[in-house]
């Protein structure tokens, strides 16, 4: 047997199964499964066969700790090994010289949650299913239409009312089934469960699926493959948990597997608009759900279905949850584009605002290796951008006086 399925409130563990859900006893909030793999057994069969290798995809290298069957179970576009880079101006700004962002801005459908789609369409596979069902925000959602339409899958997608505009056209460019609902997203996921459950659907759904995090833990993998070892930190924006869960969970299979010494801080950023894992991680208290009132619509979420998970990764890994307000989201988003040349989405932008945060607390040394994550493109919500900066541009004559004088102007300088 590949791998079991382990409850992370009972420990129950069940039978390796692609159509897996959530422990029957503990229900679908606090019981998420673990996907265990004989990491003994691994490290005894692979040998040395099991390394960090470059030039190969994490998927192929790494396939005895994912679920996959079949490698070629996985969609035939190229997801992950998104690049991670030090950037000179953003190193100085912070004062962090050892600073590396990752930015999963890169994969096909410009955010992170291709990693989970991937794996989630390769189960599917393997369970056989023509139709393959989410519930999104938006992220999420677009990738898995991507994803399916390059294996010929059908895709239903549960999305809110306040969807950004270009994740609905990439929905919709790539002929998924868009149900687009007078409703926020923790109620369209609610409709999702019901419609999978009745339909038979195979579902995609964050936490509910315990192999969308096996596919964002790559993540992890391709962090300390790149940097030869894990970090010291990493942060990283957190809306359902299901990210940092899986950044913890690959984290953990890497030290268990002895290709790592040490598991790296994890600090998961909300905004403080839809911040229940935040409050639940100050008031070392169970996550109780809220009503989510933020522009970062990627981590817009009051019922996190895998909060339990995140709560795990901040506290074992000694990091911690902070919230940022959206001025300082904007604010990031902001720095990282115009010091960093990196365009993220308010959502990812997070991530940039809460280090900022835990910097003037001094929670993060300068000394430190840091990892920023960049879940996904500006591009993603342009909407929010534009409300961002300056668009009233002033328009000028199109001759070489007018052009001097405007930047004069601009630049305060003389030509």
């Amino acid at each position: 047997m590949k791998y079991v399925l382990k409850c992370i409130t009972c420990a129950r563990e069940f039978e390796s199964n692609p159509k897996a859900s959530t422990c029957p006893d503990c229900g679908a909030f606090k019981g998420t499964l673990d996907v265990i793999y004989p990491i003994e057994d691994i490290r005894k069969d692979a040998g040395d066969e099991l390394a960090f290798r470059r030039n190969v995809s994490v998927f192929r290298s790494f396939l005895p700790i994912l679920p996959l069957a079949d490698i070629f179970d996985l969609p035939p576009i190229i997801v992950g090994d998104t690049p991670i880079f030090q950037s000179p101006a953003l190193s100085q700004l912070t004062g962090i010289e050892n600073l590396w962002i990752k930015d999963d801005g890169r994969n096909p459908s410009a955010s992170l949650k291709d990693r989970a789609s991937a794996i989630a369409i390769a189960m599917a596979t393997e369970a056989g299913a023509s139709i393959i069902a989410t519930a999104s925000t938006g992220n999420a959602a677009s990738s898995l239409a991507t994803l399916a339409a390059s294996v010929s899958m059908k895709a239903v997608l549960f999305v809110p009312r306040d969807i950004p505009q270009p994740k609905l056209a990439q929905l919709l460019i790539h002929g998924a089934h868009v149900l687009k609902l007078d409703c926020d997203y923790d109620s369209a996921f609610d409709l999702c469960q019901t419609a999978c459950e009745k339909f038979g659907w195979y579902n995609r759904n964050s936490a509910v699926n315990p192999f969308t995090g096996e596919g964002k833990k790559t993540a992890a993998l391709e962090i300390a493959r790149d940097l030869g070892g894990a970090p010291d930190t990493v942060v990283c924006p957190v809306g359902d948990g299901c990210i940092i869960g899986g950044l913890y969970k690959g984290f953990s299979d890497l030290k268990e597997l002895g290709l790592t010494d040490k598991m790296p801080r994890l600090y998961g950023i909300q905004a403080e608009g839809a911040s229940p894992v935040v409050k639940a991680f100050q008031d070392n208290d169970e996550i109780k759900p809220t009503e989510a009132k933020t522009m970062a619509d990627s981590i817009s979420v009051g019922y996190p279905r895998d909060g339990v998970k995140a709560l795990r990764a901040v506290k074992k890994s000694d990091g911690a949850m902070i919230a940022v307000s959206d001025d300082e989201i904007m604010e990031a988003q902001k720095i990282l584009a115009a010091k960093g040349g990196i365009f993220a989405e308010p959502a990812a932008s997070a991530a940039m605002a809460g280090m900022i945060r835990l910097l003037k607390k001094e929670d993060i040394e300068p000394q430190e290796k840091v990892v920023l994550l960049i879940t996904g493109h500006g591009l993603k919500d342009i909407e929010a951008a534009f409300r961002n900066i300056q668009t009233d541009l002033e328009i000028i004559k199109p001759n070489i006086k007018s052009v001097e004088n405007k930047i004069k102007q601009v630049l305060k300088t003389e030509l």
